[in-house]
């Protein structure tokens, strides 16, 4: 990209814009020329787009939000591209917004780099060589426990004085902010920002909730750790290397308390072998009745199974064989039934003609007897021979039960007298023992469970060393922090020289205008905070509006001086954009003598003013340039 061809101006140290390029949708460009010269004044009744013209610029520096809520309905109707030629520090780039759907919220630099509106901060930063920072979100750095960066487009609404903003450094913004934004410009960011104060806050609080958790572990540790000792019985657990020496012990002493019931089991069961009068065979006798009884409980089992099966049997067949009774009954009960017509042919029959027996109603044919009735006692005595087999089965299971359960009697019975035998003897000889082997499980089953509580003692422990060592780091870190911020400290220094030197060229402007709108006090500006002070008092408590506006104008000239007066180890914006300066009452003489005295600084320092107002520029002494805007807009 190449300047302008009419360029003269000087392109150094920070941003200056060269040219505004706007395409309308029928092809037609509207093109804005501000490299003539250091001072470009935009003329025009309202409405004329003068301010419209600079919230391009801003919108191309990747102002965010819609074109028609940013730049107005008008602006978004007519036009389909914009596009801002500007110099970072003396390099050519041009900023460029398309109106395509899906583009709004990019911008295209050099037709080559894309970058949404937010990552547009960073490029800028980074292209100005500026600092990208990290500030505390609050005054107070060390109370702050918050942190937000430091943009671009914070700094650049000090450079670009909204008309609603000539009573206020930029338009809703917080205090911490607007330090930061001067800290930026003067050069002291980096040492006001990148030190320990917000770290050493933060590393502050953390100790201080590090040591409350560990006054709170302490507590309730040495509570837990002092019941699970008490109950126990565990010698004294001071730390965690102590409770390695008590399961070293516990585990020694359990070891040879079970080897001690090793060896008593072992010479309990030689003196019960070697006993005189203790029958050798009675373990194998008790042994065969226990076999004899389980075999015999099983046979009970299986024969009470078939005597039920027997006994289920009988009562189906003497079902069946009552209802071959009701079937005999009926058949007989229809033999009494007289008959009036024939089945066949419907004929009537007469019952007063004489009948010869076994024969016919109508045809005199024989007829032999009912074959029913002969089935059904053929079935009913098949079934009677059934029940006979039943009950014969029946008895005899029943005999052979009532012999197994003789047999189950007498070997529970010899069973339960062999286990007598055998238990009393085994007492009688193993008593001796019994209260030495009592002792030694008690003893053992203490030790199982004291080493069974060892690893919860482990952890109540660990938690409590844990907790130490949170507040051990935290004091290491808090102490690192404290040193740097000894450090920082000296540069308390460089920072009062800075502040003087900006204060020192807001009070080179006003003492024109002491009496025409100014008072006769000094501007100061505290190196600490970045207050600035009229006089005693803080610059918006002892201002009214008239003055205000003049206190800004002041402003803007200082920055103006930023590259002079602190040379590289300042950030310079290199450009100011002031929109409608004539505010607040103040008369328009001494406006005008304002804009010039500007004028002739940026002229001089190779800095850049772009501002608007309605009347013309004729009256504007300082070299400059006047773009009068045609009025497009209702």
């Amino acid at each position: 990209m190449t300047p302008p061809a009419s360029s003269s101006l000087h392109l150094g140290r920070g941003l200056r814009i060269l040219r505004v390029q706007m395409v309308q949708r029928s092809g037609e460009i509207d093109e804005y020329d501000f490299s003539g010269v250091a001072t470009t004044i935009l003329t025009g009744p309202r409405n004329s787009s003068k301010t419209t013209t600079l919230k391009v610029i801003d919108f191309c520096l990747g102002g965010g939000g819609s074109v028609a809520r940013k730049l107005g309905t008008a602006i978004d109707e007519k036009y389909v591209l914009l596009s801002v030629d500007i110099a970072i520090n003396g390099q050519l780039h041009r900023m460029t917004r398309d109106f395509e759907f899906g583009r709004r919220d990019r911008v295209l630099i050099d037709d080559s780099i894309d970058r949404t509106t937010n990552e547009m901060s960073e490029w800028l930063l980074r292209e100005l060589g500026w600092p990208q920072l990290l500030i505390p979100k609050g005054v107070n750095a060390g109370t702050a426990s918050q942190q937000t960066p430091l943009t671009f487009r914070s700094v650049l609404r000090h450079i670009y004085r909204r008309e609603d903003s000539w009573i206020e450094f930029a338009k809703k913004e917080e205090e911490f902010l607007r330090r930061a934004v001067i800290s930026l410009m003067l050069g002291l960011a980096p040492s006001r920002y990148e030190t320990a104060e917000y770290a050493l806050g933060q590393a502050q609080r953390k100790l201080a909730s590090a040591e409350a958790v560990y006054r709170d572990v302490l507590t309730s540790t040495e509570e837990a750790v002092r019941a699970l000792v008490t109950r126990l019985g565990l010698p004294p657990v001071a730390g965690e290397d102590s409770l390695g020496n008590v399961r070293a012990e516990l585990e020694r002493h359990l070891s040879m308390t079970r080897a001690e019931k090793e060896a008593l089991t072992q010479a309990a069961e030689d003196s019960t072998r070697a006993a005189p009068g203790l029958d050798p065979t009675v373990p194998q006798q008790l042994e065969d009745a226990a076999t004899a009884a389980a075999v015999a409980a099983e046979q009970v089992s299986a024969l009470r199974q078939v005597i039920d099966e027997h006994q289920r049997s009988q009562l189906q067949v003497q079902a069946d064989i009552e209802r071959l009774d009701r079937l005999i009954d009926a058949v007989d009960l229809f033999d009494d039934i007289p008959v009036r017509v024939c089945p066949a042919c419907e004929q009537s029959i007469e019952p007063h003609n004489s009948q010869v027996g076994g024969t016919c109603y109508l045809c005199t044919q024989p007829v032999s007897g009912d074959g029913r009735k002969r089935r059904a006692g053929r079935e009913q005595r098949a079934l009677t021979a059934e029940m006979d087999d039943l009950a014969d089965a029946i008895g005899r299971a029943q005999a052979n039960l009532d012999e197994v359960k003789q047999v189950e009697t007498r070997a529970s019975a010899e069973r339960t007298q062999l286990a007598a035998r055998l238990h009393d003897e085994r007492v009688t000889h193993l008593a001796p023992f019994m209260a030495a082997l009592e002792d030694i499980s008690t003893e053992i089953g203490k030790a199982e469970q004291q080493l069974a509580a060892l690893p919860a003692l482990e952890a109540i422990l660990a938690r409590r060393a844990d907790a130490k060592n949170g507040v051990d780091e935290a004091n290491v870190e808090v102490e690192r922090l404290t040193k740097l911020a000894e450090a920082d400290a000296q540069l308390a220094n460089r920072a009062a020289e800075h502040c003087g030197a900006l204060a020192d060229r807001m009070n080179e402007f006003l003492s024109f205008f002491g009496g025409r709108g100014w008072i006769d006090e000094l501007v100061t500006i505290s190196s600490d905070e970045l207050t600035f002070y009229v006089g005693t008092r803080p610059w918006n408590q002892k201002l009214g509006a008239e003055a205000a506006v003049l206190f800004f104008l002041a402003y803007s000239y200082a920055l103006l001086h930023i590259d002079v007066d602190l040379g590289t180890r300042a950030c310079p914006p290199g450009v100011l954009l002031l929109d409608n300066p004539y505010q607040q009452g103040l008369p328009p003489g001494t406006v005008v003598e304002a804009i010039n005295r500007i004028a002739a600084a940026a002229e001089t320092h190779g800095t850049q003013v772009i501002l608007t107002q309605a009347t013309t520029a004729r009256n504007i002494s300082a070299p400059h340039t006047e773009i009068v805007m045609p009025r497009e807009y209702a």
